[in-house]
């Protein structure tokens, strides 16, 4: 998803489904998929950040101070 006011970004569209029009809460206006990386309104607001879940109940899976470790990649090249 790009970084540019569109539907597809926008707090008031839902995400259209795969095949099916989205929908345009504000306007109440079904938004074809195709056309909704294009259209926006002046009412277009930011929509949060949708980031991965690390664990059930918000406990990480992994030690949050983990680092990235690169040495068992390079060393089999």
């Amino acid at each position: 998803m790009g970084q540019r006011p569109s539907c597809r970004s926008c707090r008031h569209c839902s995400s259209p489904p795969i095949d099916k029009a989205g929908w345009c809460q504000l306007r109440q206006l079904a938004i074809h998929p195709d056309l909704a990386a294009d259209l926006w309104c002046h009412h277009w607001t930011a929509r949060p950040p949708r980031l991965p879940r690390i664990g059930d109940g918000g406990q990480p899976t992994l030690p949050a101070n983990r680092q990235l470790v690169l040495t068992n990649v390079l060393t089999e090249m």
